[in-house]
């Protein structure tokens, strides 16, 4: 392995128009969500399924988000038996998801009066019906799990879906990191970014800007008043189209600090390691035992530990940390997320699983990148701003 140069690239922003958002798409993805409710349906013995869980009902209708409802026992809900869809929402709440979330894609409406509260409607829908359930509901059969394992396989249009969200992302952290200034706050930077994802119609999930090598100390920091004098890493984890991606850059006022340096190109070396091995059937512990070998390499073998290295994402932001323990293979149309820390540096991005091997789905646009060669292929991953 080997750091060959850093080069600087710029990739065109997506443009308008790529029909993620048509409706004949949404609805074409939701039938085939159906279809595979339907199957589960018939395997667990069960007339119909309600989904109670945000990240599922932003799954099962293809990234809706139950948005702007304080209680959460007072969130919609989706029913799904193997011919039929509905919405089950407050009155409160029904005209506006169906203006904004639902119109046109099959769903029907069941609704109860905001004052009565959820429980009677769901317990009136279940009852003289065998229902599975994502959540403990009464007598519901509980199959949370093959929910999970089902929601992590990202369909063509999620996948769609994950790129642009993803791209939104990148610009939002490298935007910000070109125009901050020396002397302005990690809370400052924080609403910076927050802004510019919130601009673009993206939920900030995580915002973390680490000022000064605070991250050394802290691996998950968040932001503070701490003013930002020589450098600092930006990192967001954001959501859209119920979708989730993570990704973290870095900036430099003036000259590197030579230990932050250091730090960065090993995070670099470690990332793309992790990114090289991101192929269908891949092995979770053989990946991080890859990442340790670089890890002790570099001198610094102990960091592994330090901080989590990695997890599959989707409509979870974290729908399974990966440990050395972990037994599940990687699998085609799965988002995994690499998150390499050395110290106060960290080297963040999100990747999708395909049979031609791991793509980006946090693209650099415009930002000074690194080229590193593993086993023989080149990978890039973001280097240090300097401003």
């Amino acid at each position: 392995m080997s750091l060959t140069g850093e080069i600087q690239v710029s990739v065109p922003a997506s443009t308008p128009g790529t029909g993620l958002t048509a409706v004949a798409d949404r609805r074409a993805d939701i039938e085939s969500k159906q279809a595979l409710v339907a199957g589960l349906l018939r395997e667990v013995g069960c007339d119909g399924l309600l989904i109670l869980e945000p990240e599922n009902f932003a799954w099962l209708s293809s990234g809706a988000a139950a948005r702007g409802t304080p209680d959460p026992a007072a969130l919609p809900a989706l029913y799904f038996t193997a011919e039929g869809r509905w919405a089950i929402c407050a009155n409160v709440d029904s005209q506006r998801l169906f203006d904004e979330e639902l119109d046109g894609l099959g769903f029907q409406l069941k609704e109860w009066p905001w004052h009565w509260g959820r429980a009677q409607i769901l317990a009136d829908l279940c009852q003289g019906r065998q229902v599975a359930c994502d959540q403990p509901l009464g007598s519901c059969k509980v199959i949370t799990d093959q929910l999970t394992r089902f929601r992590r396989l990202l369909s063509d249009y999620d996948r769609a879906c994950c790129l642009a969200m993803g791209q939104v992302v990148s610009h939002a952290l490298e935007a910000t990191g070109r125009t901050i200034n020396a002397g302005e706050t990690e809370r400052e930077v924080a609403g910076q970014l927050s802004h510019r994802l919130l601009h673009r119609g993206v939920q900030p999930l995580v915002i973390s800007v680490a000022a000064d090598g605070r991250s050394r100390r802290y691996r998950q920091c968040g932001f503070t008043s701490v003013p930002i004098k020589s450098y600092c890493v930006l990192t967001a984890a954001a959501r859209k189209y119920g979708l989730c991606v993570m990704a973290s850059r870095s900036v430099c006022f003036g000259q590197a600090d030579p230990v932050f340096r250091k730090e960065h190109d090993a995070a670099c070396r470690v990332s793309a390691t992790y990114i090289a091995s991101t192929w269908p059937d891949a092995m979770p512990r053989q990946i991080l035992a890859s990442g340790r070998r670089v890890y002790q390499v570099a001198g610094v073998e102990h960091e592994w530990l330090e901080a989590p290295q990695g997890h599959i994402t989707g409509h979870s932001l974290v729908e399974l940390m990966l440990t050395p323990t972990t037994e599940d293979l990687l699998q085609t149309g799965w988002a995994v997320t690499w998150n390499a820390t050395v110290g106060a540096a960290s080297s963040c991005d999100t990747v999708l699983v395909t049979e031609e091997g791991p793509r980006s789905l946090t693209p650099s646009e415009n930002w000074p990148l690194k080229l590193i060669r593993v086993q023989g292929a080149e990978f890039v991953r973001p280097d240090i701003l300097v401003r």
